[in-house]
């Protein structure tokens, strides 16, 4: 029997290509956010979903910014875990709250 080794420790260094991903981005992003419109982001198939996690990164990431005084000592990761399952794609590029049936 072979025993499967796995390293999960992160590396010393992590490097991006952006000029790849952001080709990528470009090429597929306007299909998928067409294809999800109004769908929830947690029923998105796990293919889509890895291509826009990056993206509600980035939005979380500039709301928090720009609310910063307000949002002061709270993570990324905390607004991820309360608002991912209360947000939908929208076809004009952007996440729009999903409305209480």
């Amino acid at each position: 029997m072979q025993l499967l080794k796995l390293n999960l420790l992160p590396p010393e260094k992590l490097y991006c290509d952006f000029n790849y991903w952001s080709a990528l981005f470009i090429q597929d992003m306007q299909i998928i956010w067409d294809k999800g419109h109004c769908v929830p982001l947690k029923k998105l198939p796990p293919g889509v979903s890895d291509m826009i996690f990056p993206y509600l990164l980035l939005a979380l990431s500039d709301y928090k910014i720009m609310n910063k005084k307000k949002l002061s000592g709270i993570g990324l990761d905390n607004l991820l875990n309360l608002w991912f399952d209360k947000y939908s794609l929208n076809k004009n590029g952007y996440f729009q709250l999903l409305t209480q049936a």
